[in-house]
């Protein structure tokens, strides 16, 4: 069993890839790595948990699928039993109730389907429903070796997405692995900290811009906040100059593990859908080692982060 692989208790090690702004590559990244480390024969479950937005599935064709609706509970109120006492609105911690004319009435989108207003209603009238905000796919690519694809989707006009991803990722970890990758939505909000929370090690995708520097820097902080080790790979990196991500990694104490190049080649492959691991195989190379490298970050002999 390679370095990438498994832990020592048997579990998949889970490996988040991450990036403070969208457009930054993470997803070249996740798709490339996560097919590199199948073919060499690990069992691998890659996991797009950018649920507003997924698109793995553009690069990673799968074979079959199956699809399972995301239910979330909210309170429901029987107006015509309820007597505007307003305890619910009162105990409420996340404002999801307000009491207009006779009756409570609940804001499906504030709530958080905790139960706390179904315990407290004096007269019984609240129940929690199920109300659907998403479903999860799931199935093998075509891609050689084991991989397979779990993708959460939003539904359109939904905002809990973070319910979305923690059903997409409990799917994945009913799937064998030997490595989970875990495709992150962009940015450092609670959508982000759901994908990433609990992985066994952080990579983040930067781009060598002002603006990827300072988004960089954000995730570095969740990162810190999660006591997630880390690693960062630089991407569309020119030949020269460019250096300012890497001393703030330096500074951070944060290795930079790879520069994949700023190549017209790179983005043309990516553009057709395609892995850029199958068109330009010393691109692959770099992206074949990630696994291994955040693996070593993440034991137990490695020096703090």
């Amino acid at each position: 069993m390679s370095a990438e692989s498994q832990k020592g208790d048997g579990s998949p090690f889970t490996l988040a890839v991450a990036s403070g702004k969208g457009g930054t590559g993470k997803t070249l990244v996740a798709t490339n790595m996560a097919a590199l480390s199948s073919a060499a024969g690990l069992r691998v479950v890659l996991v797009d948990c950018d649920v507003e937005a997924p698109n793995d599935h553009l690069f990673l064709r799968r074979a079959e699928e199956s699809a399972s609706a995301v239910d979330v509970l909210v309170a429901d109120v029987d107006a015509s039993q309820c007597v505007a006492c307003g305890a619910c609105r009162d105990a409420c911690a996340f404002g999801a109730i307000r009491i207009l004319g006779d009756s409570a009435v609940v804001f499906d989108d504030l709530c958080h389907g905790c139960g706390l207003c179904t315990d407290v209603c004096p007269s019984g009238v609240i129940t929690e429903v199920p109300r659907r905000v998403g479903e999860v796919v799931t199935g093998l690519t075509a891609e050689a070796g084991a991989l397979m694809l779990v993708t959460g989707r939003l539904d359109v006009g939904q905002v809990k997405s973070p319910s979305v991803i923690r059903a997409t990722r409990a799917a994945a970890a009913a799937c064998a692995a030997d490595l989970v990758v875990l495709d992150a939505p962009p940015g450092v909000a609670c959508s982000a900290v759901a994908a990433v929370r609990g992985a066994d090690a952080l990579l983040l995708v930067a781009e060598p811009t002002v603006f990827g520097l300072h988004d960089l820097e954000l995730s570095l902080r969740l990162g810190g906040e999660l006591r997630l080790p880390m690693g960062v790979v630089v991407n569309r990196s020119p030949a020269t100059g460019g250096e300012a991500v890497d001393q703030l990694c330096e500074r951070r104490g944060v290795p930079v593990l790879a520069h994949i190049p700023f190549d017209r080649r790179i983005a043309e492959t990516y553009a057709r859908g395609e892995l850029v691991a199958h068109a330009l195989p010393d691109v692959g190379a770099l992206i074949a080692s990630l696994p291994g490298a955040m693996r070593l970050a993440a034991s137990p002999s490695a020096a703090p982060r």
